[in-house]
């Protein structure tokens, strides 16, 4: 038995007073209210409804359990329309997490156009170097760098993430351009550090990458320290080109032409910087809209 539509059907007979009116008001055949209504009773082991030859009415206890389905039903009713509109309208916390300063350089100028475009959406937004897994940890999008991750997200490219060698300009000034690998002995080292390890420069020699021979100045799992240092003429960086962009195309910073230094070692490949969600959850309105939006303004 459909309880749910026994109490239906319940309540259209209660309304129009009669099985052949109620099934008219259901739009299925008296047959089908009938039966609905037996089984109701049959199962509450109470009756429902008082019939005669003209009228059906309720009984007392009837009337009781009316009021209790039409409560029942009413909020079906809200629940299924507030599904309806989260469906429709995008709404709720969505949980991003980012590297730390591509969120504070890249996505952070972006959030305030995002959340006027979709102020039902609250974000919920993580800067850390550790990797989130999506489903574990109840992240929506993830913001990572490195190689491109397995086929069980999707992972959608954002920008290229290969650290390479710059110094500031006034640093240049002061001590000089490398012009060979030996030269590098002769300055100091902003080295970064991932959660797995610091991330010394390799350069290939004969097949293999060897560690550099260079004196270590800072050393920081934090891009924004690194790039910092580098700005106030403390040693030299490998960092990736979205970091500096603007320090690059004004010329305070400017590439080291050494282009076969590394910044780990090569199985360990900067890679990209990719925006991480899972298929399914695209369907989810607050997550297409924000993988839209930031695919848009990201790329």
């Amino acid at each position: 038995m459909d309880k749910l539509k026994a109490m239906h059907h319940l309540c259209c007979i209660a309304e129009v007073g009669s099985f052949s009116a109620a099934a008219k008001l259901a739009n299925v055949p008296v047959s089908t209210v009938s039966r609905s209504i037996q089984a109701l009773e049959s199962e509450l082991g109470a009756a429902l409804l008082k019939r005669s030859t003209r009228h059906v009415g309720l009984t007392e206890i009837g009337k009781i359990y009316l009021s209790e389905s039409k409560d029942i039903l009413a909020a079906i009713d809200r629940a299924e329309g507030r599904v309806g509109n989260y469906q429709n309208a995008p709404s709720g916390v969505l949980r991003i997490s980012a590297l730390p300063y591509y969120g504070e350089c890249r996505l952070l100028p972006l959030l305030e156009g995002f959340q006027a475009r979709y102020p039902q959406i609250v974000i919920d937004l993580e800067l850390s170097n550790h990797t989130a897994d999506l489903q574990r940890d109840g992240v929506d999008i993830a913001i990572r760098g490195g190689s491109e991750p397995d086929g069980r997200i999707i992972a959608h490219r954002l920008v290229d993430n290969t650290h390479r060698l710059c110094a500031s300009k006034s640093y240049i000034n002061k001590f000089g351009m490398p012009q060979t690998i030996a030269e590098l002995s002769l300055h100091r080292a902003l080295l970064y550090r991932s959660p797995a390890q610091v991330w010394h420069w390799h350069v290939e020699s004969r097949g293999a990458w060897q560690r550099l021979d260079i004196s270590t100045a800072q050393i920081s799992n934090s891009i924004r320290v690194i790039r910092q240092a580098l700005l106030t003429d403390q040693g030299l960086a490998m960092l990736p080109s979205w970091s500096i962009e603007e320090e690059i195309a004004n010329g305070s910073v400017v590439w080291v032409p050494l282009p076969e230094i590394v910044s780990t070692t090569a199985s360990h490949p900067a890679g990209s910087v990719y925006m991480l969600y899972q298929q399914p959850q695209y369907t989810v309105p607050k997550i297409k809209v924000a993988v839209d939006y930031f695919k848009e303004f990201l790329q």
